[in-house]
């Protein structure tokens, strides 16, 4: 059966892809990973690409309800974010730091709202997020929260408790098994080529085989959770809540929106979204 994961802008997408991509070079699973619409425009639907391409794990950063309607059964995880921190997160990483190609694809949009954002004051610029961010946040709203094979999770749940989180998510996805003699140490070995060090272990997977393991050891979630800790992933020495206004790991802290959109900007959220943030069930 066919595993997903579908992610949200500025909701630690990029982390937990880090995480998947890993987890199945541990397995030696397929992944396919869909930025843009365009990626299946040779195809139907997203659904005929997938059956086509056959991937064991489905990744998509901006996902529709109505291409996911395509695809065949499958076991899913979608993670979500407080939207009024989406913003905000957005805010500053749209005007200093969010690449203007991603994946191969050229983001226009981006170019001419950062030139924007560029010229005007925080207040004013926050208010432009808002609007800019329903490229992220209607899709969110119109989205299925009630269907029993995708496991929603809110990135909040995730930082509070990362491994905790990792375990339900594997588990939902069937790609847990459980500890036993050796299973952390070819899971290791399996990434030895990816990660680098120690350099003889590097050197030697690159010559020897793959050492098959149908699920992951529970062991092994600690392991890849302090490889792409956020202090590892921001390459500063930072820890969470620790700000870098110009790096794509801000901050990594929940209910950040507190500390900058003022009442004006919830008001124009709440005109935009309605009682979006309440749905999702945030307060």
């Amino acid at each position: 059966m066919l595993r997903a994961f579908f992610g949200r802008h500025k909701s630690a997408s990029t982390w937990a892809r880090n995480i998947l991509h890993e987890a199945a070079a541990v397995l030696d699973l397929k992944i396919l990973t869909v930025h843009v619409d365009g990626q299946w425009a040779d195809y139907p639907t997203l659904g005929d690409m997938v059956q086509a391409k056959r991937p064991d794990i489905l990744i998509m950063t901006r996902p529709l309800q109505k291409d996911i309607e395509t695809l065949p059964p499958m076991r899913a995880v979608h993670l979500i974010r407080d939207p009024r921190d989406i913003v905000v997160s957005g805010y500053f990483s749209h005007r200093n730091s969010h690449p203007e190609v991603f994946g191969g694809v050229a983001w226009p949009e981006l170019i001419e709202h950062r030139r924007h954002l560029l010229q005007v004051d925080k207040e004013t610029g926050m208010e432009a997020e808002i609007e800019f961010s329903s490229l992220f946040l209607d899709p969110m709203a119109s989205w299925n929260y009630d269907n029993p094979s995708i496991f929603e999770v809110r990135m909040e749940e995730m930082i509070a408790d990362p491994e905790g989180m990792w375990l339900r998510v594997f588990t939902h996805l069937d790609m847990l098994g459980t500890d036993g003699f050796g299973k952390l140490a070819a899971a290791k070995w399996n990434l030895a080529n990816r990660r680098g060090k120690p350099w003889a272990a590097k050197y030697l997977r690159k010559v020897l085989p793959h050492v098959p393991l149908r699920k992951l050891p529970p062991a092994y979630i600690p392991n890849v959770l302090d490889r792409f800790s956020f202090t590892k992933l921001s390459r500063s020495g930072r820890k969470p809540g620790e700000v870098d206004e110009n790096s794509h790991y801000r901050k990594g802290v929940a209910r950040d929106w507190e500390n900058h959109l003022t009442a004006r900007h919830l008001e124009v959220f709440r005109e935009r979204y309605g009682d979006l943030v309440e749905r999702l069930g945030y307060h």
